[in-house]
């Protein structure tokens, strides 16, 4: 039924109840329904649409020959069509007014929707006064990018290079763990180099300067420069030092020609605990091995200019991974100051701030995970699939972003309503991407975990299965009422929760049990106390009685009790407080539900 229908529909009905109580006329409530359509219709045609064109949904799968009588009576064209024609876009005779035939077709009894073909653009368009200078974010598809993650500030780059201007107001409360290898210290120089790359990575979206590639995500400065040159020890240990500290992607904005094996050593050492190391290629217009861009768990990275061309300075050869602009790129400088940079240095900042945009999508991901995804969504460049200049293609954060996957996929229940009867389970799972251990367990309406199903597991088939039959972890069942099976997942890094609702109610017999058949009283002891369970919640009547099944005393009468262990006691005596004769007594314990079922539990108990 279409929205005109609908409207319809309701006023006839709300028609018929005034008539019969007020007289009221049914032309005039019509009028007003066509009235109230005309305008919600006119107030859709007021946001910015496409012209000429509308969008229309059918109630049903409509065969093209049906499609085409409604086209040919409303003179429409079939554009685009979406799942088997239920969904098409269609072009309209200009001399058409696109609110009229819109409601118009609204009429059809096989249309549910008719509406204009609304025109969208990035949610995410920085305000910061330099953006404007940055030509490179467009080119890699950054502010559409922005729309699903600007960064996480739970993932944190590594800048190891030259001082960082702490001071800057880009890197605002974003810097952590801060290293002067060369010092010792924390106190860092505000190096022009060190602090251009940190901006390219994350300058902060905040209104004003520039803005970086991932500028939400933290920033962990590691100084390795005495003067000019940084020594290859230091470097490893700068490396080292970033991936103890859990640096999530790290940015070698530096090189030479010379293998060290300790900068090999440091660099496998943080791949292995999880790190993304990009580097860059070199300036020398050469297809010398530069390192470390050139060792294997480094992404290398060769510098593009605004017309996706290979820079003339930049360095090639056959360990170039992927490109990106690196040529007149406006960044952060010492002194809270702005600038311009050109060279592969500037080109390596911008693919760690798309493995940044990357992780915090999908945190849980390998670093080889990462790489490949960065790889397959670049955009090709000079000759077809990767080349000695390119690499792969030239970095595009937004691509790279379409094809990371959700670290979480949507929680399955075979039932949200669990009836328990005491045989039965909920079933619940989870798909996960990425390389992470699962914990699930039960929480209460107040956040209590009261049973917990999975405890740090590696995923299964690409997830996580657990079942539930409704006990707690004491291991009698659940009351009824609202909990919630929670899935939580992490890494030695991140962790990430997600939780499905399900409502508890009791279908199953009651049971009371208890933990011993038969118990002694000898004349010295004070007290018989005899332990039992239940598993619901029951009304509990329990009675004493002689071997001639006449009643002695009472203990309880109908008193509710929830469903865990219990204990009773009896101190010998009838009803009026006297001590009774040696002999074999029975404790009967009977508990009824709300059903008014139920179960009874015999104890024999013999005074001595």
């Amino acid at each position: 039924m279409g929205m005109g229908k609908r409207l319809r529909h309701a006023v006839v009905i709300g028609t018929m109840v005034l008539a019969s109580c007020a007289g009221l006329a049914a032309g005039a409530d019509r009028t007003e329904a066509a009235e109230l359509q005309k305008q919600q219709v006119e107030k859709m045609f007021q946001r910015n649409h496409e012209k000429g064109e509308l969008n229309i949904q059918f109630n049903r799968l409509l065969t093209k020959a049906e499609r085409e009588a409604i086209y040919a009576k409303y003179q429409l064209t079939e554009e685009t069509v979406l799942q088997d024609g239920l969904f098409v876009n269609v072009s309209v005779e200009s001399n058409q007014q696109l609110p009229t035939i819109a409601a118009r077709l609204m009429e059809e009894a096989d249309i549910k929707k008719a509406e204009p073909n609304y025109r969208l653009k990035s949610l995410v368009k920085p305000r910061d006064s330099y953006y404007n200078r940055q030509w490179f974010h467009s080119k890699i598809n950054a502010p559409k990018a922005w729309d699903r993650t600007r960064g996480s500030s739970q993932v944190t780059v590594a800048v190891i290079d030259g001082g960082v201007d702490t001071r800057h107001p880009e890197f605002k409360n974003r810097l952590v763990k801060p290293y002067n290898v060369v010092t010792g210290g924390t106190s860092l120089y505000p190096d022009d180099h060190g602090t251009h790359v940190a901006g390219v990575i994350g300058a902060a979206m905040n209104g004003a300067g520039v803005t970086g590639v991932a500028p939400e995500v933290k920033i962990m400065p590691i100084n390795i420069f005495d003067g000019e040159y940084a020594n290859s020890f230091d470097i490893a240990e700068a490396i080292i030092y970033a991936a103890d500290e859990g640096a999530d992607v790290m940015n070698l904005s530096f090189g030479g020609y010379s293998y060290s094996s300790v900068e090999e050593y440091a660099v496998n050492y943080a791949a292995s605990k999880g790190s993304i190391l990009v580097a860059a290629a070199g300036n020398e217009d050469t297809s010398l091995l530069c390192y470390p861009a050139a060792f294997s768990n480094v992404i290398a990275v060769s510098a593009t200019d605004s017309t996706d061309t290979i820079t003339g300075f930049s360095n090639y050869g056959r360990y170039i991974n992927i490109s990106a602009p690196g040529e007149d790129i406006f960044s952060t400088v010492g002194g809270s100051s702005y600038g311009y940079a050109s060279g592969t240095s500037m080109a390596a900042p911008v693919v760690s701030g798309a493995a940044a945009l990357i992780l915090s999508k999908n945190p849980f991901l390998t670093p080889q995970q990462v790489m490949r995804t960065l790889y397959s969504s670049s955009a090709d460049l000079g000759t077809k699939s990767w080349d000695v200049f390119y690499g792969n293609g030239r970095v595009d954060a937004y691509r790279a972003l379409t094809m990371t996957p959700e670290p979480l996929g949507a929680i399955s229940l075979n039932t949200n309503d669990f009836k328990m009867t005491g045989s039965n389970n909920v079933r619940a799972g989870l798909t996960v991407k990425g390389s992470m251990r699962g914990t699930v367990y039960v929480e209460d309406a107040r956040g209590k975990n009261v049973r917990t199903l999975i405890s740090g597991a590696l995923p299964q088939k690409g997830g996580f299965i657990a079942y539930w039959n409704g006990k707690l972890a004491n291991g009698s069942f659940a009351p009824a009422g609202q909990y919630s099976i929670v899935f939580r997942v992490s890494d030695n890094r991140q962790s990430l929760s997600k939780k499905a609702a399900v409502k508890v109610s009791h279908h199953m017999p009651p049971a009371v049990k208890a933990e011993t058949a038969s118990l002694s009283l000898p004349a010295g002891q004070q007290m018989a106390n005899v332990k039992f369970t239940i598993n619901k919640s029951l009304f509990i009547t329990a009675a004493v009685y002689n071997d001639q099944d006449k009643l002695v005393k009472t203990l309880l009468t109908k008193k509710a009790l929830p469903a865990r262990s219990h204990i009773l006691s009896w101190d010998g005596t009838n009803g009026n407080l006297k001590k009774m004769p040696t002999g074999t007594y029975k404790l009967v314990i009977t508990g009824t539900d709300l059903q008014n079922k139920q179960a009874k539990e015999t104890v024999f108990i013999t005074l001595t």
